[in-house]
């Protein structure tokens, strides 16, 4: 057992066998609570348990009562002791159920829970997330896992591969060899299949000794190929053969090499279009492919970003010789509107700088904002070099630049002055007709009056699409035709908190 004072619960009525898990479990200094019967279940479950360990000859009612109470836990590791057959009459299955079949001796308890618990620790405490698109990744790694076959990660930069790559092999029966990653991206294509193949002695002039590669290195674990759309055509060709054949030929050798790995791709690019591209091998892509997992990129589930900062922060906050003060509300409402286009990568890189190099107290929005704007994609193309002088050239960059500013002000202006003509849009709602009022043409201003600035102006709007959106930032910025984290920098430009 990894952690102390972790809290199980065992629901026995068997004497014989609350003694044995007694004697598996306190030795470890875990709290074991002992139920005869479900009625204390759900409200333990709410507290917070970390693992269920359930005898299976308990009556068919309190197996379908714990059933129940379980089906709203299913992060919870649960520990059936018994015959399985009862309990998949009234479950619906668990992704983290393991069964351990009488007698119950202390150290196969102790292992099973150890097991159960490291699987726990991958799926809920590595892969972080509560969204559907969690869960159902987490899920169908669980059904791969004890799996040989041989799975395809796609999925944007960023998104976790080699994590889920990692887990693949961990909740594997392979879990005690070895897991070895390369690059296909990273290394230069005469190197690469030196790195996966090896080679013999003398096979080119630096060769002065045998060498033994990766498939050779993983026998009986895992190979994680990552930017597999990256690896050589002729790379391709050896790869495809251990796939098939599951053997290796070094270079320079002749002797084929048996080999018993577990090959995990992953890839960032499209390979059906590097297929027609003619980079990539039709007939490999569809011999990774037996299972793909696409990685969802953080922007799709946003309601995991909050849980991901947590995490983050208790991983960096304890280097920090001051304690961190954490995120504002509306800190963490602009880091689950922006979109990440690094995705968990760029998330944990964020919070890492925020905690070592960010302020003293709370984070705020204005913090965030430096590192979260992104460039606005380009309306027209740049400049093309062309056999002109030096200073025409930056006149006419100067020009354009000019041209963009006048632009952007004559939009911020016609955009104040639509706001304030009439009251705003209404919010999302159904629209029925109705009958449009008369507006009258503005008077314009008297002699003398005094005529509002462009700053005043532009204040009020903002101040009055946010009454009219009650508070909610996302649906004022929609109103005034802005962005989110534009708006926010207005906010604090205007102290309009």
């Amino acid at each position: 057992m990894k952690k102390p004072n972790q809290r199980f619960v065992l629901l026995t009525q068997n004497p014989a066998l609350a003694e044995a898990c007694k004697s598996a479990w306190t030795a470890d200094r875990c709290h074991l609570v002992e139920l005869p019967d479900t009625g204390l279940l759900s409200p333990l479950l709410d507290r917070g348990v970390d693992l269920v360990a359930l005898d299976l000859s308990l009556p068919a009612p309190a197996l379908e009562n714990c059933a129940v109470a379980l089906s709203r836990h299913r992060e919870l590791p649960l520990l059936l002791l018994g015959s399985p057959a009862p309990w998949h009459a009234v479950s619906r299955g668990n992704p983290l159920e393991e069964v351990l079949a009488p007698p119950f001796a202390v150290e196969r308890l102790q292992q099973a829970v150890a097991l159960l618990l490291e699987k726990s620790q991958m799926l809920y405490g590595r892969l972080v997330g509560r969204s559907e698109a969690t869960q159902e990744l987490r899920e169908r790694i669980l059904r791969l896992a004890p799996t040989s076959v041989t799975v395809l990660l796609t999925g944007e930069t960023g998104t976790g591969k080699e994590e889920v790559g990692r887990a693949l092999h961990q909740l594997s029966p392979r879990r005690d060899r070895p897991f070895k990653a390369i690059n296909c991206a990273a290394i230069p294509e005469n190197l690469l299949e030196n790195e996966l193949f090896g080679h013999e002695r003398g096979a080119y002039t630096d060769a002065r000794t045998q060498h033994q590669g990766l498939f050779e290195q993983a026998e009986g674990g895992t190979v994680f190929l990552d930017e597999i759309g990256e690896m050589s055509r002729a790379a391709q060709v050896r790869l495809l053969r251990v796939l098939e054949e599951r053997e290796v030929t070094r270079i320079g050798g002749t002797a084929a090499i048996p080999v018993d790995v577990r090959v995990v791709a992953a890839t960032n690019r499209d390979l059906q279009q590097a297929m027609a591209r003619g980079e990539f091998r039709r007939d490999l892509y569809h011999r990774l492919k037996i299972a793909e997992l696409a990685l969802p990129p953080l922007r799709q589930r946003r309601e995991d970003v909050a849980l991901l900062i947590e995490y983050f922060v208790e991983e960096f906050a304890p280097q920090r010789q001051t304690p961190f003060a954490g995120f504002t509300a509306a800190a963490l409402e602009l880091l689950g509107e922006y979109d990440w286009p690094g995705n968990v990568r760029e998330l944990r890189n964020l919070v890492e700088h925020l905690v070592f190099l960010g302020p003293q107290g709370q984070v705020e929005p204005h913090h965030l904002l430096p590192h979260l704007e992104r460039m606005p994609p380009l309306e027209r193309p740049l400049p093309v070099p062309a056999p002109r002088g030096t200073d025409q050239t930056e006149r006419e960059l100067i020009y354009f630049a000019l041209l963009d500013l006048k632009r952007e002000v004559s939009e911020l202006r016609r955009l104040v002055e639509e706001r304030l003509a009439g009251p705003p849009p209404p919010l999302s709602r159904p629209v029925y007709p109705v009958e449009e009022p008369e507006v009258k043409p503005a008077e314009p201003p008297e002699a003398g009056a005094a005529v509002r600035s462009l700053r005043d102006l532009e204040e009020e709007a903002i101040a009055q699409a946010l009454r009219a959106a009650m508070g909610n930032r996302r649906q004022a910025a929609q109103l005034l035709g802005i962005g989110v984290r534009t708006l926010y920098r207005k906010l604090d430009e205007y102290h309009l908190k």
